[in-house]
């Protein structure tokens, strides 16, 4: 093999080994830092609602949303309230979920009952 062959041979690998040695040895790992940026995941148009990171503050039945309720095939339930899943039974900050149906959970909010119904298909409350 004559040498200038094997010059270029070296310089190639060379190249190769410096421009893909930065993506290849690279362990760390990607994190998103927001820095003010809004969440891509939430609507631009529309009521401001509460977020379930208040849901432990809440003290009041005006601050909660009914968001949705589910229901497992071995009758377990839970309730998307201000988006968070709870379970019956759960506590969370003030909040204990008392009953689960497939139309209403029943809260204890500082020791008083309330009923939450989920709207019925044309967005009326039963």
């Amino acid at each position: 093999m004559s040498v200038r062959k094997r010059f270029f041979s070296l310089s190639l690998f060379l190249v190769i080994v410096l421009f893909l040695s930065p993506f290849s040895y690279n362990s760390e790992a990607f994190e998103y830092e927001s820095k003010g940026k809004r969440d891509p995941f939430v609507p631009l148009v529309g009521a401001e609602r509460p977020t379930a990171a208040r849901l432990a503050d809440i003290t009041s039945i005006e601050d909660i949303r009914l968001d949705g309720i589910a229901l497992g095939a071995k009758g377990e339930a839970a309730a998307i309230i201000n988006g968070e899943l709870i379970k019956t039974g759960a506590k969370v900050g003030d909040i204990t979920v008392v009953s689960i149906t497939k139309t209403m959970v029943t809260l204890d909010i500082v020791g008083k009952v309330h009923e939450l119904k989920l709207p019925d298909e044309g967005g009326r409350k039963e």
